[in-house]
């Protein structure tokens, strides 16, 4: 798991991916499935108390924790189903960076 602590690093990581904003792909459909969180958890993929912030295809989810940690996570295989944690950050950093983002828009 990649740990962004740097806002360049994290625009960098979030104009790689094609954001979309969250619709009918839920993470509902993935019970019992873990990942490693930033925040130092274990987090199950369905927990009601993950927020989705976005998704990107193929079947990857950006996760805000109750722990305030950003979480980007690829759902992977067809049978037997792996939650790949691809990067995280702090939500303070995320939302900061966001923010300067569309300010620069």
């Amino acid at each position: 798991m990649k740990v962004i602590k740097d806002e360049e690093l994290l625009v960098t990581e979030l104009q790689l991916t094609n954001f979309r904003p969250k619709n009918n792909l839920t993470s509902t459909n993935y019970p019992g499935i873990a990942f490693d969180c930033g925040c130092g958890e274990r987090h199950t993929v369905n927990d009601p108390t993950l927020r989705i912030i976005s998704i990107a295809l193929p079947v990857k989810f950006l996760f805000e924790c109750r722990n305030k940690h950003i979480t980007f996570v690829h759902m992977k295989g067809f049978f037997k189903i792996k939650a790949n944690c691809l990067w995280t950050c702090e939500g303070k950093l995320y939302y900061k960076t966001i923010k300067d983002l569309e300010s620069n828009e």
